[in-house]
């Protein structure tokens, strides 16, 4: 093995470090002021670091120009080492080349300065990655922070909100599951919100109908709701709510699905009970048939007096009175006709409306309605196209709630259709049910106000001028009578009417009605139903 000299293993231990090194001479003004530095000798590494090429013999402000003015800390302590001796260790940047170092520095001899340094600008950027993650890290908790701060604020807000409402809301998931449900609703099921919460809405929400039978499941609100993605209101029938604690009472519904991205994710169901409206409402109906009562013996009393004077059985009518009289008794009539209709509909609503069904023809039934309305037909120049199926059986029905049935479908389309147009009328049957249709070529019905048509004291606003003595009412009976029939009704105004082969530019209206073959049961004074025919209860 080779001995080396001291000399030699110094030489070799300076070229192969992998730090870079430099002995420098430093160079100070006359204030003593340090000014530049000379490399006298670097090592290999120092080039591979650094950049700087052939740097011994040369001053730093000739190889880095710029340096002073960037890096003046280099010469601060590069002078202060080299005339103290005492080392010193810093990391700084050098912006000319760059590049982040890690400085080592001694001095053996005054006035020079062995530099020995590592690069670390991998180091510094991998710290400063960290610093902006850290940075970043903190921004997002604090977006966090406050983010949560907001949902708590407004979780808050909307339980207040929640608490604030007088109607009860339950809110479900797709399966039904609750998800929600506010302090009315609690108080009105009689379910704790913390029981409720998780269960399936079926198994919290009992409902009956008016007859007292349970409601299905597929047939209440919030599952129609969920299958159909429309809102749905409980309005033409009256559901009843049974509570937790065997509760019972009349409850309006109302239940819209919830849509995400056109997916429904729940349902919101808003209930209230509705005992003291109805109560309210049976007031009112009691009210209006005593006064309709009090109201007709009087007016009957009326139109007997002034139809004996029209006929001159108590003496001969002054020339020109006789118009005046006919104005009376014309009106007169109107009001009777009114009065006897309100009695109607407080009789249906109070339950006792007296029913007789016995077997009717229906086909001779519509025919004599047809004849009454014979004189406005020809007046207007209406052209009727009958339909009447030849082999509908006998029809167990009261015959004068089906006659205002054809009444009040009839004389609309013959009120409001212009004078040339046509009046269809069809009675059709199958082996369940009797069909019933009447068609006009008149001014329909408004898009924005088809869902009002059925309601009590509704008209139109088309046909409000052509008629000014119309009292919604009739569409209202109507619907009562066949709904408590066990029957449907419905009607089509599409626009534009196509009748008997013809097209017409007025929109016109269709009414369809269909009655079960199996008739009404007898009723009277608000009794139960005979023979099994729970149906007609509500009109007897």
């Amino acid at each position: 093995m080779t001995s080396q000299t001291p000399e030699t293993f110094y030489k070799s231990l300076f070229e192969n470090m992998t730090d870079g090194l430099a002995y420098c001479q430093m160079i100070f003004d006359a204030q003593k002021n340090p000014v530049d530095w000379m490399y006298i000798r670097v090592n290999k590494n120092f080039e591979k670091l650094t950049g700087l090429k052939n740097a011994e013999g040369k001053k730093v402000s000739k190889l880095i120009p710029g340096i002073g003015a960037s890096n003046p800390e280099l010469f601060e302590i590069y002078g202060r080492v080299s005339l103290t001796g005492k080392p010193e260790e810093f990391e700084t940047y050098v912006a000319p080349l760059s590049r982040w170092f890690l400085i080592s520095v001694f001095s053996s001899q005054k006035n020079f300065f062995v530099a020995l340094f590592q690069n670390i600008t991998d180091r510094k950027q991998i710290e400063k990655n960290l610093e902006d993650a850290k940075i970043a890290a903190q921004n997002i908790y604090e977006d966090l922070r406050i983010e949560k701060e907001a949902l708590a604020n407004a979780k808050v807000k909307d339980e207040a909100l929640l608490a604030s409402i007088g109607d009860g809301i339950i809110a479900t998931d797709p399966d039904r599951k609750i998800i929600l449900m506010n302090k009315v609703a609690e108080k009105l099921l009689g379910w704790k919100i913390n029981e409720a919460i998780g269960r399936f809405y079926d198994d919290i929400v009992l409902l009956e109908d008016e007859k007292g039978t349970f409601v299905p499941p597929k047939e209440k609100p919030l599952h129609k709701a969920l299958e159909s993605r429309t809102t749905t209101t409980t309005t033409t029938t009256t559901m009843y709510l049974l509570s937790k604690n065997k509760i019972k009472f009349p409850v309006a519904i109302t239940v819209s699905p919830i849509v995400l991205d056109n997916k429904i994710i729940g349902a919101v169901e808003v209930f209230r009970d509705i005992t003291k409206e109805q109560e309210i409402d049976k007031a009112k109906t009691e009210f209006i048939s005593l006064a309709s009562h009090q109201l007709r013996t009087p007016l009957t009393a009326v139109s007997w007096y002034t139809e004996m004077i029209l006929k001159g059985d108590v003496g001969q009518v002054v020339t020109g009175q006789k118009k005046y009289l006919e104005e009376i008794y014309q009106g007169n009539n109107r009001m009777i006709d009114l009065v006897n209709t309100l009695l109607n509909i407080s009789r249906l609503e109070l339950g006792t409306f007296k029913v007789e069904p016995k077997p009717t023809d229906v086909i001779a039934l519509a025919q004599s309605v047809l004849d009454e309305q014979k004189q406005k037909i020809e007046e207007k120049k209406l052209i009727i196209v009958e339909n009447f199926s030849k082999d509908a059986p006998p029809f167990l029905t009261d015959p004068k709630l089906l006659r205002m049935v054809f009444q009040n479908l009839l004389a609309n389309s013959v009120e409001y259709t212009p004078s040339g147009g046509k009046i269809g009328l069809t009675v059709s049957c199958d082996k369940k049910m009797i069909r019933i249709e009447v068609s006009d070529t008149g001014y329909g019905i408004p898009k924005n106000q088809q869902d009002k048509i059925f309601t009590k004291f509704f008209r139109a606003d088309n046909v409000r001028d052509k008629d000014t003595n119309g009292t919604g009412l009739g569409l209202y009976i109507v619907k009562s009578i066949v709904e408590n029939s066990g029957g449907k009704i419905w009607f089509s105004s599409p626009g534009r009417s196509v009748l008997g082969g013809e097209s017409f530019e007025n929109p016109g209206a269709t009414f369809y009605v269909t009655l079960p073959l199996d008739g009404m049961g007898k009723s009277a004074g608000g009794g139960s139903a005979s023979g099994g025919k729970e149906r007609a209860k509500a009109l007897g």
